[in-house]
């Protein structure tokens, strides 16, 4: 599910929403690299060339007020 609130907990409605960014690394501490998508219908996203190892991964969403809270983390080991 896509988040429904910015950072400071106000409510981020679909009207505003300009699109999401998919945050992953190998350290759910560390999401270090970032994916813009702007497609606000988007429920899913193929993230290409990662190395084998465990990726962790969460998202936000963005409007021109600002940004979401991350999504929680969730993790997929490539073999």
């Amino acid at each position: 599910m896509a988040p429904t609130t910015y950072t400071d907990g106000s409510p981020l409605t679909l009207s505003d929403l300009e699109g999401y960014q998919i945050h992953y690394g190998t350290s759910a501490s560390s999401l270090s690299q970032q994916i813009t998508v702007t497609n606000t219908s988007a429920v899913s996203y193929l993230v290409t060339g990662l190395a084998s190892g465990t990726w962790y991964f969460a998202v936000s969403a963005y409007s021109s007020s600002g940004q979401s809270a991350l999504s929680s983390v969730v993790s997929i080991t490539i073999t």
